[in-house]
């Protein structure tokens, strides 16, 4: 498969020999992506991003440990999500901007069904941890349940230690909260890990950026502690800042 670095650099390029020849031509019909070209690159190839993953796991590692200090009797668990916290999609999107597609749920499906996604660094060193201290692993991801197989066999494929029970897709429901309390009803929940708000118990979703922001400035002390958020540039929650009918750049901020 070709790096992201590549496929972006040919859309990029593509965009500006469109432009370059459409003197005479009407304007170019923009990519609906290309706001996230910068995002992606940044995912696929800075030092940054690597390092930002292996500080997350490295103290997902030390909250494992000292919690194991404490001999008490409950069967430990951590809580994953998985796209963008155990798996990089990065990949399927860079082809979406490429083609100049908007994403569709579709086009993760197809995605999906290829099992290319590849781990995220840092995840597989630390999921191996826990499963050689008998610390349950469960996958709480809002994958639909005809993705589950592909997940599954995705998740074996890079290594990650995966039981078919404590693989958990998506119901109707789009909340997560129902399978987290699943698991508390059997487990002690050491770390929920996570890209996205919505991956912590809390009451992030269905709100408001002003909302969240808020829940987070609550539950600060929780984050680091009970909460390992990773890195992820690429979409989430967070776009609903980027309203489709308006510019991009109407909520940007120019003063503190």
């Amino acid at each position: 498969m070709r790096s992201l670095l590549t496929i972006l650099t040919l859309t990029v390029l593509a965009s500006c020999s469109t432009h370059s020849n459409s003197v005479s031509d009407s304007v170019a019909k923009p990519n609906p992506r290309e706001y996230q070209v910068g995002a992606y690159l940044w995912q696929q190839t800075s030092g940054e991003y690597r390092a930002l993953t292996y500080q997350a796991y490295n103290i997902a590692k030390e909250r494992v440990e000292r919690d194991l200090e404490d001999k008490h009797n409950k069967k430990r668990a951590v809580i994953f999500d998985i796209d963008e916290t155990v798996l990089d999609n990065s990949f399927g999107g860079a082809m979406e901007i490429r083609e100049g597609l908007s994403w569709k749920e579709n086009h993760f499906a197809e995605w999906v069904k290829m099992k290319q996604a590849i781990a995220i660094p840092g995840a597989l060193d630390f999921v191996k941890f826990l499963e050689a201290r008998n610390v349950e692993i469960f996958y709480i991801t809002n994958r639909a349940s005809d993705m589950f197989q592909d997940t599954f066999d995705n998740l074996k494929a890079q290594g990650f230690p995966v039981k078919k029970e404590n693989l958990m897709p998506m119901p109707k429901e789009h909340t997560k909260e129902p399978r987290r309390l699943e698991v508390l009803k059997k487990y002690s929940v050491v770390l929920y890990v996570g890209d996205n708000l919505s991956d912590f118990p809390g009451g992030y979703e269905k709100t408001t950026v002003e909302e969240r922001n808020a829940l987070v400035d609550k539950m600060k002390a929780d984050f680091g502690q009970k909460f390992i958020i990773l890195p992820n540039p690429l979409y989430g929650d967070w776009e609903r800042a980027l309203p489709a009918n308006k510019s991009r750049y109407e909520n940007l901020k120019v003063k503190p």
